[in-house]
């Protein structure tokens, strides 16, 4: 075999070597897709989009044994949620301590490994909600996911 291939499998053995370490120490595949969306008809910037997306990771490294495989922008359920938390603030009688003036949610599919949780052990999620709110005072913070915990 000639030196070249040898060292081509040695660099690719090594990238797959160290994504797979990646994966075990932070849980989030180095090969997980993520989606911005379309540029087009965002009404979120690349950059709040991909800070957004790193708070989603970075709360999902909690996620003990499981590991992303997609995370996507949705510009849809971004702009149902403003819609509800504008409802609440109607709700809550114009208070400014409720008042969010933005939301991204992010949308990602994960799995579960053995050793996670039992109920959830060895299963796929889809479809997992990452809320993020902004506020004039408080700038941008994740706010929960799907099931209300973040």
């Amino acid at each position: 075999m000639k030196k070249s291939a040898v060292t081509a499998i040695l660099i690719g053995a090594t990238v797959l070597g160290t994504g797979f370490v990646w994966h075990m120490v932070q849980g989030i595949s180095l090969f997980a897709r993520v989606d911005y969306g379309d540029k087009q008809t965002n009404t979120h910037t690349n950059a709040e989009i991909r800070d957004a997306v790193s708070m989603a990771r970075n709360k999902f490294r909690n996620f003990e044994g499981c590991m992303m495989t997609k995370l996507s922008y949705s510009e849809e359920l971004s702009q149902q949620e403003q819609a509800e938390y504008d409802r609440l603030f109607q709700c809550y009688i114009g208070n400014p301590d409720k008042w969010v003036d933005d939301v991204i949610v992010l949308e990602s599919d994960f799995t579960t490994g053995r050793f996670s949780e039992p109920t959830f052990a060895g299963c796929t999620q889809r479809g997992w909600k990452w809320i993020i709110t902004h506020t004039p005072e408080r700038g941008w913070e994740l706010k929960d996911g799907a099931w209300g915990y973040a």
